[in-house]
């Protein structure tokens, strides 16, 4: 049997009518082939796929959408792709979407709390079945003010205030455990000149939820236990979270602090730049001064010397956000649920001489939905890993 020859004119694609056509079935079953419907026999499907690959029929979302009432695509928005941990993000969500038959598009809101607000509220034409949302520029506020949202959706990030919004979720890492954590592992190395880099003091980077307030008050809460005081502490301010504020805030630190043994960053952008700017000094680190970040981004391995930081569990981050939105959008109206996911302490060369293990760490859970932390560690990287970021003098 041969395909049906296409209309004259314009070519228009193929449909399922000629799917069925060639494989000699009906609609309805090439319809249960291409969603994966049971109850098709093998024999059957076997035909019916060979026909689809024949004739080159894809599925339209906008018919299934039609159809199912779901389209299979959920959109992710991110404050920005410029920074490493979100665009590390943003594949983790793609790759983990995929083993689902999921699509995943990514949305960026780098024009500020407007953008933010078209995600909150709405966007004017519906991208997706439901909406995993970081927001970044909103006031807490005005979050807690929402009575519900317009789609199903999964907050991600910080900036959430206490109370969410009906028919949404949050699936969350606990920032300030986790600096307390990194701020420890220093104490633990002998260093007590510490400075946090990484303060933003504009009224949005003070909110009590943002990324920084959470990690300088874990930074602060961790000098405390250890019998420091934090006033003796240096919090320095950068205008944003790159390399080039981590380079330039460096200097200043240095100028404030010049007997300064330990960094905590506020991210790994920031650590890299703090590296730049200690080789161009002539300090150096671990010897002089210990780094740490936060993020584990892909280049923390292979900075000079390789990076120390906060590891979040982004797989599993991406899988629990997919099981709570993927419920949501099936049809689950229960009220908000918040759910931890673990990070880990990965100690590299940039905080201790000859120093190659791993330690771990995982907070609670605050949902009956609880991520178990891997049981085995991993090998650091090569200590002859080369620098990959040279900032220009």
């Amino acid at each position: 049997m041969t395909p049906p020859a296409p209309p004259t004119g314009r070519h228009r694609p193929p449909r399922l009518r000629d799917v069925a056509e060639l494989a000699g079935v009906s609609i309805k079953t090439v319809s249960n082939v291409v969603n994966d419907y049971p109850h098709v026999k093998p024999e059957t499907r076997e035909r019916v796929q060979a026909a689809i690959a024949q004739v080159g029929y894809r599925p339209q979302v906008a018919a299934q959408q039609l159809r199912t009432g779901s389209s299979g695509m959920i959109t992710l928005a991110l404050p920005s792709l410029t920074f490493t941990y979100f665009s590390d993000i943003a594949q983790a969500f793609i790759e983990a979407a995929q083993r689902r038959r999921l699509t995943i598009i990514v949305h960026t809101t780098e024009g500020g709390p407007e953008a933010e607000r078209t995600v909150l509220q709405g966007f004017e034409r519906v991208l997706g079945d439901g909406v995993i949302f970081n927001p970044l520029h909103l006031w807490e506020e005005e979050l807690a003010r929402m009575d519900h949202t317009s789609q199903p959706t999964v907050f991600i990030g910080e900036h959430l205030p206490e109370a969410l919004p009906r028919g949404s979720d949050y699936v969350r890492i606990d920032n300030e455990a986790a600096s307390f954590d990194a701020t420890s592992h220093l104490i633990a190395q002998g260093r007590t000149q510490l400075g946090f880099l990484g303060a933003i003091t504009s009224p949005h980077g003070e909110q009590p939820h943002s990324s920084g307030t959470l990690r300088r008050a874990g930074f602060k809460r961790a000098l405390r236990e250890h019998g420091m005081d934090p006033a003796s502490a240096v919090l320095q301010e950068v205008r944003d979270w790159h390399r080039q504020d981590g380079f330039d805030g460096m200097a200043a630190l240095l100028e404030r602090m010049p007997d300064v043994d330990g960094v905590v960053c506020a991210n790994d952008d920031l650590a890299i730049g703090v590296l730049a700017r200690l080789r161009r000094v002539g300090r150096r680190v671990p010897e002089d001064v210990a780094v740490i970040g936060y993020d584990d981004t892909p280049d923390a391995p292979f900075t000079s010397p390789s990076l120390s930081t906060i590891s979040p569990d982004k797989q599993q981050l991406a899988a629990t956000v997919l099981d709570l939105i993927t419920e949501r959008i099936a049809g689950y109206d229960g009220p908000p649920r918040t759910v931890d996911v673990p990070y880990t302490l990965v100690t590299r060369d940039s905080t201790a001489v000859g120093r190659r293990a791993q330690t771990t760490s995982e907070p609670t859970s605050v949902d009956p939905i609880v991520s178990d932390r891997p049981d085995s560690e991993t090998t650091a990287p090569d200590p002859s890993a080369v620098d990959l970021e040279e900032l220009p003098r």
